[in-house]
């Protein structure tokens, strides 16, 4: 036996209902009012010597007692005046980032799975960090 046709028992409509009220009717007389085109925002202020430069951080590769996989280790933030709150924030963002796993050490280092150091290092930049290590 075949499917029954359910197109068959519904009633078919011929014609469409008008429409009795624009929604879009009250804007004609607001658009005299609103700006001509994108908001134009105020150009940032340069940064200050303190926001360049935040301190030097070492980026090296590591894979020992790892199965072979690569990390990368973030250290120097010891000698930094930056609470540990801090680097677990810039570590989650750049874990975000890098969409990859990792953690802060005890000893205030960020450690970050894959092997993304060009990524690491300019994201880090841009924080206003003095990056050096593994070619940067």
């Amino acid at each position: 036996m075949g499917k029954k046709d359910k197109t068959k028992d519904q009633p078919r409509v011929t014609e469409t209902p008008q429409l009795t009220h624009s929604p879009f009717a009250g804007l004609s007389a607001i658009a005299g009012a609103a700006p001509a085109g994108p908001p134009q925002a105020a150009e940032p202020a340069p940064p200050t010597q303190r926001e360049r430069k935040r301190g030097r951080l070492v980026l090296r590769r590591e894979t020992k007692h790892r199965g072979g996989k690569a990390v990368i280790v973030v250290a120097g933030f010891a000698e930094l005046p930056m609470t540990y709150d801090a680097i677990e924030a810039l570590g989650k963002e750049l874990k975000q980032l890098l969409a990859c796993g990792g953690s802060v050490t005890r000893e205030r280092e960020i450690v970050l799975q894959g092997d993304n150091a060009a990524k690491i290092a300019e994201n880090l930049r841009g924080h206003g960090f003095q990056v050096v290590g593994l070619g940067c």
